[in-house]
């Protein structure tokens, strides 16, 4: 029993840490949502794609980006709210990812978004994708 409680234990250990950094990077990446959000409602995506990740800028062009958010300011205005209803946290070869999904009330209507992001250097969240999905959105 003894060679048992010596192996186990270090293992529950590792496990509880890991859970507290996954916790920790989700607090993190609650935090990086709404200064996405401040950023959306004055109108300056500048900020946000100033600030991405170089895998974003990989995937689409500023002027896309910038248009999508531009879109998304203009038709659904500016965030009332935005509550969390879903996460995930992953570690790949190409990085560990938290995944956040909220959904959020506008002034003109609702979205369900998706904020994607990668822990890089010194543990800082980088923006790597982010998706809305909203009738009000399409409507207006």
């Amino acid at each position: 029993m003894n060679r048992l409680a010596r192996f186990i234990l270090p293992l529950t250990v590792a496990a509880m840490l890991a859970g507290c950094n996954v916790q920790a990077s989700i607090k993190e990446a609650e935090v990086e949502v709404g200064r996405f959000h401040q950023s959306l409602d004055a109108g300056n995506w500048q900020a946000v794609w100033a600030g991405a990740d170089p895998d974003l800028r990989k995937a689409t062009s500023r002027d896309q980006f910038g248009k999508l958010l531009d879109a998304v300011h203009r038709k659904l205005g500016k965030v009332k709210s935005s509550q969390q209803v879903g996460w995930n946290a992953n570690a790949t070869t190409g990085g560990s990812f938290v995944t956040v999904n909220t959904e959020t009330t506008f002034e003109h209507g609702t979205g369900t978004e998706q904020f994607v992001f990668r822990k890089g250097d010194a543990d800082k969240l980088t923006l790597v994708g982010y998706n809305i999905q909203s009738q009000d959105m399409m409507m207006n």
